[in-house]
């Protein structure tokens, strides 16, 4: 192998490296921030770590907070009517711009009602949603981290439906 084939290669690796490096760390800001909600901790500073200071989040409703204090005050009370969730995402697909990524992840998520928000008709204290979250990140100073992050719900099964639509909270 002569010396110019050789720096090529060298430059192609490190082009790879890179690329994967940057598809790892998108990959993780999505499973970040289920784990948060998984393990209640919303808290700014973890969301601060997921999302620019003007990031968005879409719920599947269509409503949408900016912030990271806005973004954990407002999934601190959306969950917290919840006793315990599980999200899994899989499948996700990144595409790069330059310092811009779209992620494109399926997701399963189980939610396990408080036993008092459940409904007393139901054998079941639960619901189960799928669905897409998609989301553009953007290279900051301190890393990747979401500017937009949407869910859409494709479809649900599952206790406390009529729950949802009264919107408690615990």
């Amino acid at each position: 192998m002569n010396e110019k084939s050789g720096g090529h290669q060298e430059q192609y690796l490190s082009s790879e490296l890179t690329n994967l490096t940057d598809r790892m760390q998108v990959s993780q800001l999505l499973s970040r921030f289920c784990s948060i909600v998984d393990d209640k901790c919303i808290h700014a500073s973890a969301v601060a770590a997921i999302f620019t200071t003007d990031g968005r989040l879409v719920s599947p409703n269509g409503a949408s907070v900016v912030g990271p204090e806005a973004i954990a005050a407002e999934k601190s009370k959306s969950f917290d009517r919840f006793r315990a969730t599980h999200h899994v995402t899989s499948d996700h697909i990144i595409d790069f711009e330059g310092d811009t990524a779209r992620l494109r992840a399926n997701m399963t998520a189980m939610h396990l009602w408080y036993e008092e928000e459940s409904d007393p008709r139901s054998l079941q204290a639960h619901f189960v949603a799928g669905g897409v979250f998609e989301g553009v990140a953007v290279r900051t100073a301190d890393g990747w981290r979401f500017s937009e992050l949407a869910s859409r719900i494709t479809w649900r099964t599952g206790a406390g439906l009529p729950t949802m639509a009264g919107l408690k909270s615990k």
